[in-house]
């Protein structure tokens, strides 16, 4: 998933973003990570969080984040509940790095 020419403070930066509620700062804050299993893993537990105390404000950060709706809804059809948080997180992290890639390729002058 990780990409070489992809910084994954980029990445954070880009999650922490969509994760900014209102007026609050992020609840995903683009700290320093040190790889990218480590954000994952705190992803995922900030995904638990959410889902089980604030689904409809999560609900609007998958919107803001455009992650394909079609896997999402395949996600929540589920049985296997527990698995959902960091499913979320690899779809996050997966569209994140698109987004990274997208604005590099546009900076370039690529697109």
């Amino acid at each position: 998933m990780e990409d070489g020419s992809i910084q994954l403070s980029d990445v954070t930066e880009v999650i922490s973003n969509y994760f900014v509620v209102g007026d609050s700062d992020s609840l995903i804050p683009a700290g320093d990570f040190k790889n990218l299993e480590g954000f994952r893993y705190y992803l995922t537990r900030k995904l638990a969080h959410l889902l089980d105390s604030k689904y409809d404000t999560l609900i609007s950060i998958l919107y803001r984040i455009d992650v394909n709706e079609d896997k999402l809804n395949e996600l929540f059809a589920g049985s296997n509940r527990e698995y959902i948080p960091a499913a979320l997180a690899d779809l996050i992290i997966e569209r994140s790095f698109q987004k990274v890639r997208f604005r590099q390729k546009y900076k370039s002058g690529e697109l």
